[in-house]
């Protein structure tokens, strides 16, 4: 990702801001402060621990919370972005200060609801207001399933077959078992009728952006899969091909009749339709 990708319009920016602004701690509403000015300038937390408190640890804590993808979606690794050495850990809320300081005073702010943020803090533009570059909320759905599916996702939720999914997005192809190692075998269990023999086709796809794909076997239902968000939410999706929309929705109820499958399911159109 490139610098430029991420930056755009101050105006913009300050507009998200006001957008996002409810679920922002008060430290990075308004006018910055000097602690925070600090951290995201120097990477010093020093300043930013003396007026909110919390625990000065190593940047670390943040790959280790969010994910080191959710964290390297919002740096320029092509040119060494990185985090300074230390953060601060406040109430669940982490700070720490991007660098090498490309773009002066930019920093990385992780709320206690998970969600990531590049922030800059509007002092090189001479504000001191804080303002959102990018985020990523790792239980967001991506837009593979909130759009028209693509003949790549028919396909896995199909077949099982991972292959055109992953020329569509690239990644890697890995065993289905990710699925239970990373969202619990207890979460993936709840999603399949076990006592019918549902599980997981052998192959599944691992996204660059961190979410996982693989279908669920034999096809009863033709056309279901389960998604693992970046977050590490199981949810089990339909890809619409049997309904004839091609549009994927989420799939909350189960149920089977007699020892014959059967699904009901319940209609939340992530498209909104």
């Amino acid at each position: 990702m490139k610098t430029t990708a991420l930056m755009t319009g101050v105006a913009a920016l300050s507009m998200a801001s006001a957008v996002f602004g409810a679920m922002l701690p008060d430290a990075v509403q308004g006018q910055a402060s000097a602690g925070l000015i600090q951290i995201a300038t120097t990477g010093n937390p020093e300043g930013l621990h003396a007026e909110l408190g919390g625990e000065v640890t190593e940047s670390s804590v943040i790959a280790e919370t969010v994910g080191q993808a959710t964290l390297n979606g919002l740096l320029n690794v092509d040119e060494n972005e990185h985090l300074a050495p230390m953060a601060l850990v406040v109430n669940g809320t982490i700070y720490a200060m991007v660098a090498p300081t490309i773009t002066k005073d930019n920093f990385i702010l992780v709320t206690d609801d998970g969600v990531t943020r590049r922030m800059d803090v509007g002092n090189s533009e001479g504000t001191n207001e804080p303002f959102i570059v990018a985020e990523v909320d790792p239980n967001a759905l991506p837009e593979t399933v909130t759009s028209k599916a693509s003949a790549g996702l028919i396909q896995i939720a199909t077949t099982g077959n991972p292959e055109g999914l992953q020329a569509e997005l690239g990644g890697e192809i890995v065993e289905s078992s990710i699925v239970a190692e990373t969202a619990g075998q207890d979460a993936l269990n709840a999603l399949l009728m076990v006592d019918q023999d549902e599980h997981l086709a052998p192959m599944a796809l691992v996204a660059p952006s961190g979410e996982i794909y693989a279908m669920v076997a034999p096809t009863i239902t033709k056309d279901n899969f389960v998604l693992v968000t970046r977050g590490g939410d199981a949810i089990r999706m339909d890809v619409g091909s049997t309904e004839g929309t091609n549009q994927p929705f989420q799939v909350t109820n189960v149920v089977s009749d007699g020892g014959t499958p059967w699904y009901v399911e319940f209609w939340y159109w992530l498209t909104g339709a």
